[in-house]
This record gives C-alpha cells, structure tokens and sequence, in this order.
C-alpha cells in the first residue's frame, strides 16, 4: 500500500526504535554536567578576579604611564619653548647686526660713491686745468705735487673702502646664512610644539581613536636626544661667532670711515694751502711785474721823446751846416784876389767842422736811442707776455680750481 492511502486511513507510521540509555547513565551523567558546571563556574570566578585584578593592575599603570608621558611632553614642550626662545634672541640680535651692517654698508657706498663721482673728477680737473698753463708758468709746483697726491690719497682711501665693502657684503651673507638655519630650526621646534602639545591634548576615548595596523615604523627616529640638543646648540654658536665677528667689523668701518675723511680732509686742506700761497705769489709777481712794465712804459716814452727831440736837433744842425755850405758857395764867387781865406772862410770852415762832429755825435745818439727803444720794445712786450701768462694762470688757480674746489665742502662720511 502507497503512503498516500494510508494518510487517507489516518494510519500513524511509527520510526524505528532507537537504542537507549539506562537511568544509571542518565542519572551519571547529571552528575557529571553538574560537577563540569560547577567547575566551569568556578574557573569563571577565577578568570573574573583574576581579570579584575588585571584590570585594576593596567589601568593604574595605564594611568601612570599615561601620566609619565604627558608629564615628559610638558617637559618637552617647555624645553623646546626654552630652546625656542634662546634661539629667537640669537635670531632678534643677528637681524639687529644684519641692519647695523646695512647702514654702513650703505655709508661705504656712499663714500665710495662721493670720492669716486665728486672727489677724483674735481681733482682731475683741476690737474687738467693747470696744464693749459704756458710758458715757464707750466712749472711742476707745489699745487701740482700736492694735487697728483690728493688724488692718490683719494684713490687710496677708495680702494681701501672697496676691500672693507667686500668683507661687510660678505659678513652680512654669513648672518643671512645663520638666520636662515635659525628660521629652519624655528619652524621645526614650532611644529614639534604643536604636535606635543596636539598630543598632549588626545584622550583615548575619542572618537577618531584607534589602533594603527600598518606595516610603517611609527618610530623612525632620526636623531638623539644629545644630537638635538647639540644641533641647536650648534646653531646658537654659530650665530653667535657671527654676530662677534660683526661687531668688531663695524667699529673697523667707522674708524675706517673716519680715517679715510681724515686724511683726504688734511691732504685737501695742504692742496689748497699750495694753492693759496700759489695765488699769492703769482699775484705778487704779477703786480711787481706790472711795475716794472708802468717804468718800461715809462722808459719808453720818454726814449721815444728823446728820439723825436734828437731828430729835430738833427735837422736842425742840418740847416745850420747847409747855411755854413751855401755861405762857402756863395764867397767861391768872389773874384780875384777877392777870393781868399779871410777870418771868414776859417769861421766858417770852423763852424762847418762843429757841425759835423755835433750831427755825429746827434747821430749816434739817435742810434744808441733807437736801440734801446727797440730793446725796451720788446722787453715791454715780454712784459706784457709774462703779465698775460701770469693773469691767466692766477684765473686757472683763482677762479676756476679754487671756485670749484669751494664749491665742494667735504664731510665726514
């Protein structure tokens, strides 16, 4: 009969029978869940104390370590304030010295700029100047030599001021360079700062808390302790060499400055001394010259006088001797005996001789003036040569150097 007839029957289809346990068995094994409940129970009540233990024990070591290390960041974190702070005084007093070194930097150029642009051109000139001078005035004298060693001096001091230039730029970029591993050092310790006190700030329960499970150290420590300390350390005292070589380099420059103004200021002083005296003798000989010329002058005149008068005496000896001839010819007409040499003919053969020898003498008065005139002539206008020559070099000395040179007032740099 099929399955289904028999559901149609309300027939009940009973399993096979399983094997089964006896009552010993199953009170047994109550024993047994008992005894293994109770254990379980009492190994749970061990685990529990023991784990509460365990708990109590972490957590206050938890919390003193937690403890240790936030102190040991607030330690930190005030050391490297402390360290901060001695390096942003180092920085503070090179940027101070980086400034100073500025302004005299600023003064070199400047004074190198005033001798080189105003000082040397000046004197150049003034050396130009006094060679358009002619004649025995063109002289290697006193202002010449003084003049040729003002420049010198100029020169001189302008070289020297290029030198301390080069080592003032040069020990400015060394404190630029200090400054620079300053800021580095700065920033660093300014982020070591944040993130200590970033840390010191975390609490283990915060929500973005939890355990790192990456492959990457999270120690990859670069340095030590000692090494950190030395590195700034390191950097303080380079700082500090810096800002001592500076200070003695800007007292070097002052003194430089003030030494160098110094000795153009005196070499200027002697040259327009040279010129002053200069002035003075060309002036005075000048004016002595010009004496000499108003008596030339004087001479000739009077020479040219002396001539015209002796000319007309000439002339005038000469009619007399021409009258003393005419009365001859007229009295070599008498006739006869008529003709004889009375008292007459020897006064005027006599008067005829006198007149000759007065018109020799006359004549060779005239030459002797008419020499001198001419000699005096031309003295006159070498006079009034060396009178030209001397006006024109006091107008170069005078007026042109010593004008120029007035106008041009030096000071200390």
């Amino acid at each position: 009969m099929s399955e289904k007839y028999l559901r149609q029957q309300n027939l009940v289809i009973l399993p096979p029978e399983q094997p089964k346990h006896r009552p010993y068995d199953w009170h047994a094994n109550n024993r047994a869940q008992n005894l293994f409940s109770l254990d379980q129970q009492a190994l749970a009540d061990r685990v529990i104390s023991e784990s509460d233990r365990v708990i109590d024990e972490t957590k206050h070591a938890t919390e003193e370590s937690k403890g240790e290390v936030d102190f040991r960041l607030k330690e930190r974190i005030e050391d490297i304030r402390f360290r901060r702070d001695e390096l942003q005084q180092q920085k503070k007093e090179a940027h101070i010295e980086e400034e100073a070194l500025k302004v005299y930097k600023r003064r070199t150029i400047d004074a190198i700029n005033t001798l080189r642009e105003i000082a040397v051109p000046l004197c150049q000139k003034c050396i130009v100047l006094r060679e358009t001078r002619e004649g025995t005035d063109l002289v290697n004298d006193g202002v010449d030599r003084e003049l040729r060693k003002e420049l010198d001096v100029t020169e001189g001091g302008i070289a020297l001021l290029e030198t301390v230039l080069e080592q003032c730029v040069e020990q400015i970029r060394r404190l630029r360079a200090t400054i620079y591993l300053l800021d580095r050092d700065l920033a660093d310790k300014d982020r070591s700062i944040r993130i200590d006190e970033k840390n010191l700030e975390l609490r283990p329960n915060q929500m973005e808390m939890k355990v790192y499970a990456g492959r990457v150290p999270l120690d990859p420590y670069n340095s030590t302790d000692e090494e950190w300390i030395m590195v700034t350390n390191r950097n303080i005292e380079a700082t500090a060499k810096e800002i001592n070589s500076a200070q003695p380099l800007r007292s070097y420059i002052d003194q430089l400055l003030k030494q160098v103004a110094e000795d153009i200021r005196t070499q200027v002083g002697r040259t327009d001394a040279a010129f002053r005296q200069r002035t003075a003798e060309l002036r005075y000989t000048k004016i002595k010259l010009e004496n000499v010329h108003k008596e030339t002058v004087r001479q000739v005149n009077e020479l040219t006088r002396t001539v015209t008068r002796l000319e007309r005496e000439i002339a005038e000896k000469e009619g007399y001797v021409a009258l003393a001839q005419t009365r001859l010819a007229n009295r070599s007409q008498r006739p006869g005996i008529e003709l004889c040499r009375d008292n007459v003919y020897e006064g005027l053969k006599k008067e005829l001789a006198a007149l000759r020898e007065t018109i020799a003498k006359l004549d060779g008065s005239l030459v002797k003036s008419k020499a001198t005139l001419r000699y005096l002539l031309n003295t006159q206008v070498m006079q009034e040569e060396e009178i030209n020559l001397k006006t024109q070099s006091l107008r170069i000395d005078e007026v042109d150097c010593m004008t120029m040179r007035e106008s041009f007032k030096f000071q200390d740099f």
